[in-house]
């Protein structure tokens, strides 16, 4: 036993403890069911007993299989992102298969980076929400080996897409705004030439239609994502000789810039000026006040995502799918109540 555990243990060993072939030993250690329990036991006891460890590298050299998937998204101190890595890596879990994160910063080069190391380990497929210096399509990143990939949260061309609907999530915002009484609108932060932000702000622009008030390009203030974006981007609005009174944000990072700024610019939020979030994310119900945000459900994004690259894998020739989700609107305190 001493002179087995001074040396690598391999699957011979392990079959010749437990009295049944190599090839018997293999099908125990990749969970084939046809195996007898009474086997499977006598052998997983004898895996206990030598201090056998599964080589998963060496085994994926054989089989061309990593059992790993390549997760790569553009902010990870987004807590939109933290909701969706979660959902993703739960149902990745139940296919036994682990997940590889990686955080671009919204850098292009980055995420090309994080792409070609997941091409080489190799990953059995990519999730990824492409950075936003890829434009407005965001273009197929060079995925060399044909890797199964689905896109979430932004659209990239030719790849699978599990994503809300974005002009429907501002529509439900600008029209629950308009009817608290606000004239004059903002729409801040994201990117205009993102697929994000070009829906979101379509949707902006055909509530604003419908509720027959006219569209003032100068109340769309594009600004990073971040509550920076959010706090500049506030200031500067209420320094418009006719300043708005309330602003739709990209998403809740956003937003709760917006009401800091509010604050230290001594206008109540919620009473003087109505803000609205995107996503629904944790904080917004604890902010003060609470933050009325379009819940754009990132948990079920998360296991959509999962599930739309599970089919990939399985089916690599399927025609491409998309999953969008419908949003809904969660009204707090601070876009005011009616």
């Amino acid at each position: 036993m001493d002179e087995v555990l001074k040396q690598r243990v391999t699957l011979l060993d392990i079959a010749a403890d437990a009295g049944v072939s190599r090839a018997t030993v293999s099908l125990v250690i990749r969970n084939v069911p046809s195996v007898a329990d009474s086997t499977r036991k006598r052998v997983q006891r004898s895996i206990k007993r030598l201090g056998y460890v599964y080589h998963r590298g060496a085994a994926s050299l054989r089989m061309q299989q990593s059992h790993a998937i390549g997760l790569i998204v553009s902010d990870i101190t987004n807590p939109f992102f933290a909701e969706v890595i979660v959902a993703i890596e739960e149902r990745l879990a139940t296919a036994r298969l682990v997940t590889l994160l990686g955080n671009t910063s919204e850098d292009h080069a980055k995420e090309e980076r994080l792409l070609k190391t997941m091409r080489e380990f190799p990953a059995d497929g990519i999730l990824i929400c492409p950075a936003i210096s890829r434009g407005t399509s965001t273009g197929t990143p060079n995925f060399a080996g044909h890797l199964p990939a689905v896109a979430f949260a932004r659209r990239a061309d030719g790849l699978d897409y599990a994503g809300v609907d974005n002009a429907q999530g501002s529509q439900l915002a600008i029209e629950h705004l308009c009817q608290l009484g606000n004239r004059r609108i903002a729409f801040i932060g994201g990117d205009p030439e993102v697929s994000t932000g070009h829906e979101r702000i379509e949707g902006y622009k055909r509530a604003l239609v419908q509720s027959g008030l006219p569209f003032d390009r100068s109340l769309v203030v594009p600004a990073p994502p971040t509550r920076r974006g959010g706090y500049d981007s506030v200031l500067q609005l209420l320094q418009m000789e006719n300043p708005p009174t309330a602003a739709l944000c990209f998403n809740d990072v956003v937003a709760l810039g917006a009401i800091e700024a509010l604050q230290y610019a001594g206008v109540r939020t919620g009473k003087e000026f109505g803000v609205v979030g995107f996503n629904n994310v944790p904080d917004a119900a604890q902010s003060i006040p609470g933050l009325t945000t379009v819940d754009t459900s990132p948990r079920e994004l998360g296991q959509t995502a999962a599930e739309l690259l599970l089919k990939r894998i399985e089916q690599r020739d399927s025609p491409i799918r998309t999953v969008i989700l419908q949003p809904r609107l969660i009204v707090r305190q601070s876009c005011g109540t009616r």
